[in-house]
């Protein structure tokens, strides 16, 4: 779900501040230069591995596991928000 980078500035203005600049537009990343000087690499671990490795890394330690049921509350009214009304958040933030 897009949620644009301002609306999220306005219910958290530090995450808000994170996500502007090179955050606000999506990227891709190449290793082409690096295969260039190092012509042996190789990388090696697919998507669904490195993702299995997260989960596993937060759930090796219950302290990792913590929601912040302000954070929640947070998402969870810009889910709500953008969700809904789609084109009509849209046009309210930007007027």
């Amino acid at each position: 779900m897009h949620v644009p980078s301002d609306a999220i500035r306005e219910v958290d203005e530090r995450w808000g501040r994170s996500l502007l600049g090179d955050k606000a537009h999506s990227l891709v990343f190449d290793n082409s230069k690096l295969r260039a000087l190092v012509p042996g690499f190789m990388a090696t671990t697919p998507f669904f591995r490195g993702a299995r490795e997260i989960v596993d890394w937060h759930d090796a330690d219950p302290a990792r596991r913590r929601i912040d049921p302000d954070m929640d509350a947070r998402i969870d009214s810009l889910v709500d928000r953008f969700r809904t009304s789609g084109r009509a958040a849209l046009d309210e933030l930007h007027s």
